[in-house]
């Protein structure tokens, strides 16, 4: 077991969508609910930060400096240094309770992410893949809480989360077409671990998962299905974590205050804070949208 350490005691509602921005050595993350949008650079003590009158659950560096976002239902780009923010596609407009929730980007520069519902109607969200023509398609309906996507090694295989399954699918994938096809169910999570949310993988191809009512974020092996370590995190609700540093070998760990009573805020009172743990593993490649 590897313990985490505080890096930020910033008490977000529901922190998530941790990344690494290599070109400006930061650590980024977001409240979703607050719509805040947090920054810090390697080594300061305060982070930077940009608050829009939307919910934020994503994040995503381009090439050029700027960020992808997401901002309830719509995609907009945001250049941090002039503050200026350009829409670029909406969905689910029949559906105005629902909003982004948790995505990555493949090789090709696709965005895949998926929505759920602000009311946690059940199957009400979707996971959509967006292309460099900014036109969202829809590759899964009858989602919940669409959350963690990342891919395999070899690119062959897409792994999805639906947090309330405590399921890590894994879908055959087709990187020239984008293409996505049910394979089998990699990982369930024991009920007693909390629920999946975010995850990414290794280089040794292992996957790491945060669990939202799990205190940690677990290390599974997608072939077998075992559990192979735990990062342990002082806080409840974890929620998504993402390899950093100038070695790829730090886990920036996001956690919630959501849904935790007064005591159990009192008993956890990092909760809502972002937090580092280094492991014995280096992080895969990740990409930024080609768009």
């Amino acid at each position: 077991m590897t313990n985490a350490r505080l890096l930020v005691d910033s008490r977000c509602i529901l922190a998530e969508s941790p990344v690494w921005e290599q070109a400006r050595e930061s650590y980024l993350w977001v409240d979703i609910e607050n719509g805040v949008l947090y920054r810090l650079k390697r080594g300061a003590s305060r982070p930077e930060t940009w608050t829009f009158p939307h919910r934020l659950p994503l994040v995503i560096p381009d090439h050029a400096g700027s960020y992808l976002l997401a901002l309830d239902r719509k995609l907009a780009k945001f250049n941090p240094e002039s503050e200026q923010l350009d829409w670029l596609c909406e969905v689910a407009q029949d559906k105005p309770d629902n909003r982004w929730n948790d995505g990555a980007c493949d090789s090709k520069g696709r965005l895949w992410a998926g929505t759920m519902s602000t009311r946690f109607t059940q199957n009400a969200g979707s996971l959509y893949r967006i292309d460099t023509d900014r036109v969202p398609e829809k590759v899964i309906d009858q989602v919940s809480i669409s959350n963690g996507i990342c891919w395999s090694l070899d690119e062959k295989t897409l792994y999805y989360i639906d947090s309330p399954t405590r399921k890590i699918q894994a879908f055959d994938f087709d990187l020239e077409k984008g293409f996505i096809s049910f394979n089998r169910v990699a990982v369930t999570i024991p009920e007693e671990l909390g629920a999946p949310d975010g995850l990414c993988m290794d280089q040794n191809g292992k996957l790491w998962v945060a669990h939202y009512g799990g205190f940690g974020v677990y290390c599974w092996d997608p072939e077998t299905g075992l559990q192979l370590h735990k990062v342990d995190v002082p806080a409840p609700h974890v929620t998504s974590c993402a390899f950093t540093g100038p070695e790829n070998n730090e886990l920036l760990i996001t956690t919630a205050r959501e849904n935790l009573s007064a005591e159990q805020l009192q008993q956890y009172p990092q909760s809502g804070g972002v937090f580092l743990a280094t492991v014995p593993a280096t992080g895969a490649s990740v990409y930024g949208p080609g768009f």
